[in-house]
């Protein structure tokens, strides 16, 4: 609860962070893409974690500028397994989210950005019993802060804390520690022509 409280406010207080004029000028919407692959550490609530036991869980995102901050396709998919005698079935889990990020260059290889995503999340359930839930489909948000670092010509290094938020019944919160490389690319122009 206290390490999504902090993240909140950290993401609050930075979204109001003004992006500097030249930094504006300088990117025209969908001009490029950056494409991120990431490994992630879950962290779920003491409920969630007495009946599965989650894996690490691996995501894809793409991520292009928009005419303010960026718009993003966050793809994440983890697995669950079922902790004996608890749950019936262990899942796979897969959220599927669209996202705008705002933030800035800290240094002259070094940008923050703050996020929300909203989408649905997927589980998919392991039990083979003909009676038993085999899909799930629920809606999802997900608020993030990220670091990305220029090391090479076009390639990032990426780490980022998330909190997510998904709503069943009971409602489940889930943070996540991710950590991964982005590499940008131009967008073709037939690309540009269609969306701007």
């Amino acid at each position: 609860m206290r390490a999504r409280t902090l993240l909140l406010l950290a993401a609050g207080g930075f979204a109001f962070v003004p992006i500097s004029a030249r930094a504006q000028a300088s990117v025209r919407p969908f001009d490029r893409l950056d494409v991120g692959l990431y490994g992630a550490a879950t962290f779920s609530d003491d409920r969630f974690d007495s009946y599965w036991d989650a894996h690490p869980a691996g995501a894809i995102d793409f991520v292009t500028p928009f005419y303010v901050g960026r718009a993003s396709l966050l793809i994440r998919v983890g697995v669950d397994d079922a902790i004996a005698g608890q749950a019936t079935s262990g899942f796979t889990s897969v959220f599927g989210a669209l996202g705008w990020r705002v933030g800035r260059s800290l240094e002259e290889h070094l940008r923050a950005d703050v996020g929300l995503h909203v989408g649905l999340t997927e589980w998919i359930f392991d039990s083979e019993d003909d009676s038993a839930v085999r899909y799930e489909l629920e809606l999802g948000t997900e608020a993030g802060v990220r670091l990305a670092y220029e090391f090479a010509h076009r390639w990032h290094a990426v780490a980022e804390a998330s909190y997510q938020l998904t709503f069943t019944y009971e409602r489940i919160e889930q943070g996540y520690l991710s950590i991964g490389l982005a590499r940008s690319f131009g967008a073709p122009g037939w690309i540009r022509s269609v969306l701007d």
